[in-house]
């Protein structure tokens, strides 16, 4: 496993200049998130009593809050912004895709290849990416009328934990399970191998692949951990520097965890020929 981890850091820095990209798509996207987000709720907490309310002023709130959720439309426009913002995502994450896996497919290819992985890759990593998300969501066709069940006739948090969290749970680990085999398909659009060919080259090499995924996955943990821990210790610049800097860590993080795996189905592929 550790040659496929140097394959993978190897490949990262032969691609700094997708790093970058990926790295000002990261910020751009959070920059107009946090935006959307302070316009919407800053509003709202004005409105909070202050100071610390009583029992009747802060019930009062919520009776207005729920108000104007349930009688007025005055939320739509935001309920179609978040929608606009997730169409957004959807639409520009194939085209990542395509640019990404391509460069990792052909890596002594000269020029930019993640731009002509995008020209010659875009359209089955979208078909790819739709039918992932549809497979993944699947599941909440029936477990939102479960939830929705469960809450309103739980006695309890503690119950309601006990009732849902087993499901949520089974669901996070397909989702996850899922999210590997179509990396499998992405790994074989990407470099024109078969789909069958390709899901066989990843299940013969399932557990090295599982437990990379498995050990950036913990990394990335880690180290958001620990630069929040960071943030909260240092103050002034120290933690300006460190907040800043976590996109990018978690961006080169994803690239490498990605391009290890890729090293490991690319071996298994080559051993089928």
């Amino acid at each position: 496993m550790k040659a496929y981890v140097r394959s993978g850091w190897n490949w990262c820095k032969e691609h700094i200049y997708i790093w970058v990209i990926l790295f000002l798509y990261q910020l751009l996207w959070g920059f107009f998130l946090y935006r959307f987000v302070d316009g919407v709720v800053t509003p709202i907490l004005r409105r909070y009593p202050d100071p610390a309310p009583t029992e009747m002023s802060r019930q009062l709130f919520l009776t207005e809050s729920q108000f104007y959720l349930m009688k007025t439309n005055d939320y739509f426009p935001y309920l179609w912004a978040i929608l606009g913002f997730v169409a957004v995502h959807m639409l520009l994450t194939p085209f990542i895709h395509a640019g990404v896996f391509h460069a990792m497919s052909r890596p002594k290819q000269q020029g930019l290849a993640f731009f002509q992985g995008i020209k010659l890759a875009w359209k089955p990593m979208l078909v790819l990416y739709l039918l992932e998300t549809l497979l993944i969501i699947a599941p909440a066709i029936w477990f939102v009328p479960y939830a929705a069940h469960a809450l309103s006739t739980s006695a309890s948090l503690s119950s309601l934990l006990v009732a849902v969290a087993p499901f949520v749970i089974a669901w996070f680990i397909g989702g996850w399970l899922v999210h590997q085999l179509f990396l499998f398909l992405n790994f074989g659009a990407a470099s024109e191998t078969p789909l069958i060919r390709s899901v066989r080259a990843g299940t013969r090499r399932l557990l090295p692949i599982l437990g990379l995924s498995l050990l950036f996955i913990g990394i990335t943990i880690g180290v958001g951990i620990l630069s929040t821990t960071a943030a909260a210790v240092f103050t002034g610049i120290t933690a300006l520097i460190i907040q800043q800097a976590l996109p990018a860590i978690m961006t080169i993080l994803k690239m490498w965890g990605l391009s290890a795996r890729h090293a490991v189905w690319q071996e298994a592929e080559q051993q089928m020929k």
